[in-house]
């Protein structure tokens, strides 16, 4: 008679729900059941190992397994078919009586391992793992602007329960009134330290207001080391006093002596107003370089406000453009007409005062949607007057002579390359642009001349400012080529060879012309 089958020890922990369906005792988890143990099990192993004998369950299974073998193998030898029943039956006890010994053998190492496992199962994070995570948090807050609160959001609570469920996020408190200080503390240190190793630097400073309405200096630093460019935010300083240049003087004097840079400065680079000249120039006593880019905003502002029928069309470009973005009606009207005729999805764009290539920006988009803008307006009631067909004509003349200027100032805000070099020769070409182009309209050829003669005015100068110019001679890329005017090229190379040779003579070398 055969003997019923021994019960799996995994039905310890686990109760039969139905005929396919199982539950952990510990964890009441649920799990698909059609007969075979072999997931409850690897459950138990992984999930619960302190409260699973492994040992006792890795036996059972290898005997079962040993079992099977032994009564299901075919005999295939003729002598083992004659040998005795008492016979065979002392063989199978001999083997499986050897068979066991190496099974408990195996069995009690891996007990020991699992136990070993349970054993050092981390229950917290250590010091410097907390810490290190902790530094990925401030980084994160301070890359993606992300304001202090974020570590009180409940959501954000999960996503980190999540990710790591021994790391517990800091407090508000606790990270705005010593992690983030620390961190601050020690990325000055090394910045001070890479400072104190180079004898040049470079300034740029502005002036801004915030939404507040409080007013604060920005001083970032330029230098290079180890034959790369760095930059570094040194201050971000309120102002409360008037911003005249001797407040602005002592407020920038004492950012350089915290930094202990202010005998490094070869030349601080800031807007054209007359206080923060007077504040570099007239009280600090240091080279000031005018910023190009903000020259180039004050060129095209300056030229856009003296020519009437621009600035006339550039109103009604922002009524019409005010309409769809305050108008729910309007925006679905023109996103229902985008989709009739085939266009992309494009919403209209809204300029700011403060910058000139957001009118660009406008009147581009503007261009971009004009057949469904068209069509939208029409059916739209209280509609802002719309533009007629000389003012589309006039709107795309204006385009083109502008576009020029967004090239040369998104290549004179690069942070990872030398611009100084590049100012005369893109002056040049931006010459040479306006010169070469041709409008349809008379007011954007009214428009033309007035930016061809402010960039003369306010730029053209520079070809003779001693920074640029030895900057672009010396570029390998333009040398005296890039000059208008051959001579002030001449004057530039001989300045260049005195000042190598003053160099060479203090070091006791000469040079060859």
């Amino acid at each position: 008679m055969a003997s019923s089958k021994k019960r799996s020890a995994v039905w310890d922990y686990f109760k039969k729900d139905s005929v396919s369906a199982v539950t952990c005792e510990i964890c009441k988890k649920q799990f698909k059941f059609s007969g075979n143990t072999s997931n409850i099990r690897d459950h138990l192993r992984c999930k619960h190992p302190g409260y699973f004998e492994i040992d006792k369950l890795n036996k059972q299974d290898e005997f079962q397994q040993f079992g099977d073998r032994h009564n299901n193998k075919p005999s295939t030898s003729t002598q083992d078919q004659q040998l005795p029943s008492t016979l065979m039956q002392s063989q199978l006890q001999e083997q499986s009586s050897k068979s066991t010994s190496t099974i408990d053998i195996n069995c009690k190492k891996r007990s020991r391992q699992m136990k070993l496992c349970v054993t050092n199962k981390k229950t917290e994070l250590s010091e410097i793992e907390n810490d290190q995570i902790d530094q990925s948090l401030i980084k994160m807050i301070v890359i993606d602007y992300q304001p202090l609160s974020i570590v009180e959001n409940p959501g954000f609570l999960e996503y980190s329960k999540k990710l790591q469920p021994l790391y517990k996020p800091p407090t508000r408190k606790l990270l705005s009134s010593k992690i983030l200080p620390n961190t601050y503390n020690q990325i000055c240190e090394k910045v001070k330290i890479l400072l104190a190793k180079v004898d040049h630097v470079a300034v740029t400073t502005d002036i801004w207001t915030s939404d507040s309405n409080k007013a604060y200096l920005a001083v970032t630093s330029h230098f290079s080391y180890d034959d790369f460019i760095h930059n570094a935010v040194l201050a971000t300083k309120e102002i409360p006093e008037a911003h005249i240049g001797v407040n602005i003087a002592s407020a920038l004097s004492e950012i350089f002596n915290v930094w202990e840079i202010d005998y490094k400065i070869i030349s601080i680079v800031s807007d054209n107003g007359a206080n923060i000249k007077n504040a570099i120039i007239g009280q600090l006593q240091k080279e000031h370089h005018p910023c190009i880019a903000h020259t180039l905003n004050l060129c095209v502002t300056d030229a856009l406000k003296s020519t009437e029928p621009v600035m006339r069309l550039i109103k009604k470009c922002r009524a019409l453009v005010a309409h769809f973005k305050h108008s729910t009606v309007a925006c679905e009207k023109l996103k229902s007409m985008q989709k009739q005729m085939l266009y992309p999805e494009l919403k209209v764009k809204q300029d700011v005062s403060t910058r000139w290539n957001s009118t660009l920006i406008m009147a581009e988009r503007l261009l971009a949607i004009k057949d469904p803008l068209s069509a939208a307006i029409t059916s739209l009631p209280r509609a802002p007057e719309f533009i007629t067909a000389t003012e589309w004509d006039l709107l795309i003349d204006v385009v083109s002579i502008l576009k020029p200027f967004e090239k040369i100032t998104i290549d004179l805000s690069g942070e990872k390359y030398i611009t100084m070099s590049l100012i005369i020769p893109l002056i040049r070409c931006l010459q040479h642009s306006l010169k070469s182009r041709i409008p349809k309209t008379t007011s954007a050829e009214s428009l033309k001349l007035v930016l061809q003669d402010n960039v003369r005015t306010r730029l053209g100068i520079l070809e003779t400012n001693l920074l640029c110019s030895k900057a672009t001679c010396l570029d390998p890329r333009f040398k005296k080529a890039a000059f208008s005017v051959a001579e002030n090229g001449d004057i530039v190379q001989k300045l260049i060879i005195e000042e190598i040779s003053s160099i060479l003579q203090n070091k006791g070398e000469t040079i060859e012309k």
